[in-house]
């Protein structure tokens, strides 16, 4: 076991054990890491009470993290810059490149893998694989092998490589390997020298199933309804989500029910329905569980909502529930209405109680958006989709994104990358403004050529700026 609470010393342990690391934390910065060591693997809990910056050689061992409190951000060539939070599990590094990041209060439990046990296992089941095993992304390709990936890791730690009453057998280290590296090779998307590179889904595959799961999500559907609506493979859909929007399809549909449901109570006259009765309605048969889901995404009760629905009533006339088609419906211009932003300046996106989660301003053929708190993963996709539409009604020169003290989190920050690779592929210029200085932190870290200034005038001038070069 090590325990320091001097960045001298962490960085020498890091240094001797895995590969030369320079570290950059507060004086105090206090670190403990218990390992498990077997043969070609060890699982490894680690604490890090402070904010940590580092730069690390290549460590010559494929490195997956099951993150427990805390963030990481981390960048690697060859691989996404992702900032992670509490209950992901990712790739932290594919062990052949230099790698930089930053952890922030984190504790975490990592696996690493020496190369070899990777492609061995690979060649146990298919004899024409190619040396080495190169991983073409961080996060797993579905939930569920993530989640079975962090229950080996947990198992491996705790049952098999705990301090056992006499030596394990080599049998034992090298089945357990084996299992670790299964494990692995199931979760994240991977490929091999001289492999045919798999047709990879990307916005075009997301954005069609959205639109699919838009306008059907009254029906009894599917992943595989959702796969045939494009056509693509199942899991062509569910690797969409994974590597684009951060969460399920099936988790986005339940998001949409929800939001369905929400806007019915809002909008429902006195005696017009029942919460039960609108739950029921979009698919939600058990009522304490969409009672919790229900507080979870909105911070209030359903019976709450509808309670409240006079007081909430800004346009005149009667509000009316929105209609539930009787069919399911193709993908095409009323699949693909989407949500629309506001004309003249300024809007909102999301429609839950209190403040909204982001809202918009135009200056001077600058966009400036307020993410007024964090997007969850199931709502993440909807909020990039919602600010695409306000560059394509807006066309601004730049685009500067706020984050308050209250929005900046792992999830916060996740979006912020997503929106600069949007607008940098539109060829707009993307400033942010961070009110913490851990967020601006992380963020440059992640991806250093995003200006994160402090303040929103110091942002909008840097945009500004960069639009006129």
């Amino acid at each position: 076991m090590f325990r320091s609470s001097d960045p001298a010393e962490t960085e020498a342990y890091l240094s001797r054990q895995y590969a030369d690391v320079t570290v950059h934390a507060s004086p105090d910065a206090r670190t403990e890491v218990v390992r498990h060591t077997a043969d070609r693997f060890s699982v490894e809990d680690v604490r890090i009470g402070c904010e940590m910056s580092f730069t690390a050689d290549p460590l010559d061992a494929v490195c997956v993290v099951v993150l427990h409190t805390g963030t990481i951000a981390v960048r690697e060539s060859g691989l996404p810059d992702e900032v992670f939070g509490p209950g992901e599990v990712f790739l932290h590094t594919a062990g052949h490149r230099p790698f930089t990041g930053a952890v922030s209060g984190a504790r975490y439990t990592a696996a690493l893998l020496h190369p070899d046990l990777l492609a061995d296992t690979l060649q146990a089941c298919d004899k024409t694989a190619r040396r080495p095993v190169l991983f073409t992304d961080r996060r797993p390709a579905t939930a569920g092998a993530g989640r079975q990936l962090a229950a080996t890791v947990a198992f491996l730690r705790d049952s098999v490589l705990a301090p056992p009453p006499r030596p394990r057998p080599p049998i034992i280290d090298m089945t357990c390997g084996q299992l670790l590296a299964a494990a692995v090779l199931s979760a994240f998307p991977y490929t091999t020298p001289g492999a045919r590179p798999a047709a990879a889904p990307g916005d075009a595959t997301l954005q069609r199933a959205i639109a699919f799961i838009e306008a059907n999500a009254h029906l009894d559907i599917t992943l595989a309804d959702i796969a045939a609506s494009i056509p693509v493979s199942p899991r062509a859909v569910q690797y969409a989500f994974a590597r684009h929007a951060g969460t399920t399809p099936l988790a986005y549909l339940r998001g949409v029910r929800l939001a369905r449901v929400h806007e019915e109570l809002a909008s429902a006259m006195p005696g017009q329905s029942t919460v039960t009765e609108t739950a029921a309605r979009w698919g939600f048969a058990h009522p304490g569980r969409f009672a919790a889901a229900y507080r979870e995404a909105y911070g209030t009760s359903p019976s709450r909502t509808l309670a409240a629905r006079p007081s909430r009533t800004t346009l005149p006339g009667p509000a009316t529930a929105v209609p539930a088609p009787t069919a399911i419906v193709p993908v095409g211009a009323e699949a693909e209405a989407g949500e629309a932003g506001g004309a003249g300046g300024a809007g909102t996106a999301g429609r839950g109680p209190g403040r909204p989660p982001v809202t918009h301003v135009v200056r001077e053929r600058c966009l400036v958006l307020t993410l007024w708190s964090p997007p969850d993963p199931d709502r993440r996709s909807r909020l990039v989709q919602h600010v695409r539409s306000l560059l394509d009604e807006h066309r601004p020169d730049c685009v500067v994104v706020e984050l308050p003290p209250a929005a900046a989190t792992a999830s916060a920050v996740a979006t912020v990358l997503t929106l600069h690779r949007h607008c940098t592929a539109r060829q707009v210029p993307l400033a942010v403004a961070a009110g913490r200085s851990e967020t601006r932190r992380l963020i440059r870290a992640v991806q250093p050529t995003v200006p994160v200034l402090a303040e929103v005038p110091e942002a909008l001038e840097q945009a500004r700026e960069a639009a006129r070069g």
